[in-house]
């Protein structure tokens, strides 16, 4: 019965590759009930997402670990999970790390350097820091600052600032860390293609906040990431996410998303390995399900969208997902981050 199960896994993943290397990644900032809903959760439900995993039977990977393994084709563990906070709050020290350190997961912690270095109250100390990494935590980088990365300021170069910022903070972590693994989280999720290409040239990979499962054709410095705090943070629906899967779509085909048409229209090309074209959907954050122009030739599929009003708020998305025939229950999962650069304070 075993070598029928290994036969059959070694089966599925040469006529779907996307199965044998889906990597799903969570995104945090706070585990607080006091801190602002829309970036946080509370200790009772980070319990309930930890629970989830279990109950999911979810792999709980290291995420520099997982990526080597998608870059270089190796397969990953099945239903495989990476788990990453933003910024380094001291919540997440006092109220998940203890989760985390009795179940012996790995997870990734994109720290701002700057907080830290001035001793906020809410930030973690390098101490902890050090702590947590020699539990088997990851400190990667988010920035000295935090800022908006699209708003170089007045009279400085843009690739200077981002050199202030980005390498600075690498350099910080690693004098107290003593490692540093050039992985990145642009503050906000917001970034612009020469910035993913400055960070490429200067080694680096990069994280979003745009949701989606992670495969071989993913963009190295536009990693997916799937939010799971405030709105984001029912379970029922983080359920599903976990079990999503990569479609198959070439890096070359993530636009920038700063917003120069509004309505933004994108066109996607898609190997059709696991789904039924006509099954795929997609939605634009805040205006529903798209109406969207397809068509099919061979195993490749062509999509066109464009949602029909303006984008109005300061980020907007569309998403694209299509249940998988192999798996009954799992879906591909892409999505296009768009910024708005109009809107302040976003």
């Amino acid at each position: 019965m075993t070598h029928r199960l290994i036969f059959a896994v070694f089966i599925m993943s040469a006529l779907f590759p996307g199965l044998a290397n889906a990597l799903v990644i969570l995104q945090y900032h706070h585990v607080n009930a006091s801190t602002p809903a829309i970036t946080s959760v509370t200790p009772e439900v980070f319990r309930e997402h930890m629970t989830l995993l279990e109950e999911k039977n979810m792999t709980v990977v290291n995420l520099e670990e997982a990526l080597q393994s998608i870059m270089t084709g190796e397969p990953l563990p099945e239903r495989a999970v990476a788990i990453t906070f933003d910024d380094a709050y001291l919540s997440v020290y006092e109220n998940a790390w203890p989760e985390l350190k009795k179940r012996g997961w790995s997870f990734t912690m994109f720290t701002s350097t700057d907080p830290v270095d001035k001793k906020y109250a809410d930030m973690m100390t390098w101490d902890q820091l050090r702590e947590i990494k020699d539990g088997g935590a990851v400190i990667a980088n988010h920035t000295r600052s935090h800022p908006y990365l699209l708003e170089t300021p007045e009279g400085q170069d843009a690739e200077d600032w981002w050199e202030n910022e980005i390498k600075q903070a690498e350099a910080r972590i690693k004098a107290e860390t003593g490692s540093s693994t050039r992985m990145f989280a642009y503050p906000y999720g917001e970034y612009t293609l020469e910035m993913a290409e400055w960070l490429e040239d200067h080694g680096y990979i990069a994280f979003g906040q745009q949701s989606g499962a992670v495969g071989q054709s993913a963009h190295p410095q536009v990693i997916a990431r799937f939010p799971a705090s405030g709105a984001y943070a029912n379970t029922d629906t983080l359920a599903t996410k976990l079990m999503s899967l990569p479609f198959s779509i070439s890096a070359d085909q993530v636009r920038d998303p700063v917003l120069e048409n509004n309505p933004p229209e994108l066109t996607l090309t898609i190997d059709v390995n696991d789904f039924r074209p006509a099954q795929l959907q997609c939605y634009a954050a805040g205006a529903g399900e798209l109406d969207i122009e397809t068509s099919v030739q061979g195993k490749t599929m062509t999509v066109k969208m464009q949602q029909p009003d303006a984008i109005t708020a300061g980020r907007g998305r569309y998403n694209c997902t299509a249940p998988s025939l192999s798996q009954p229950g799992r879906f591909y999962w892409y999505s296009q981050l768009w910024v708005n650069t109009d809107v302040s304070n976003r």
